[in-house]
């Protein structure tokens, strides 16, 4: 009996892992991303940094209960070494705007949680993913996918709205 329940469990495994998303469709999913939010360490910095259509939420400014103000500086994707002048983003409504300077039209956003992020103390992914999911809300017709790197490869993706 414990055979068949065991042989069962890993079909069923097996069957969940095949419903997902393939490599290839998780890179289409994220290619269609027009602004991703990548949830991580900050290397060298205490503030979130803006680079290309790459927003690098530093993790540890999401264990506040809110998320707003918010420290970030915009940097040149060739010589992302040179620092800019910091904004401070007070509002939802102020962080797509910074969001749309690179993509002035953005609509459909990414969320990345970096493999690095779980290692802040006090991070809470679910707590963070909802709190980017309301502010991305405010668009209308706009959508947001979550997805979740590790070894800088995205492993799974799965579209919130």
């Amino acid at each position: 009996m414990k055979k068949i329940l065991a042989a069962f469990a890993i079909l069923a495994s097996a069957a969940l892992i095949a419903c997902g998303p393939s490599k290839l469709e998780i890179q289409e999913m994220s290619s269609s991303c027009d602004v991703s939010v990548e949830v991580g360490k900050v290397l060298d910095d205490t503030i979130s940094l803006y680079v290309g259509n790459m927003f690098f939420l530093n993790a540890k400014q999401t264990v506040n209960e809110d998320l707003f103000p918010l420290s970030a500086s915009i940097r040149d994707p060739m010589n992302i070494e040179v620092k800019g002048r910091t904004d401070v983003i007070a509002s939802a409504a102020d962080f797509i705007a910074y969001l749309r300077r690179s993509a002035p039209n953005a609509v459909n956003f990414g969320i990345v949680i970096n493999e690095a992020a779980n290692n802040e103390i006090g991070f809470d992914e679910a707590k963070t993913v909802n709190r980017l999911v309301e502010v991305f809300k405010t668009l209308e017709g706009g959508s947001v996918i979550l997805f979740h790197e590790k070894d800088g490869q995205l492993t799974d993706a799965k579209k919130l709205f």
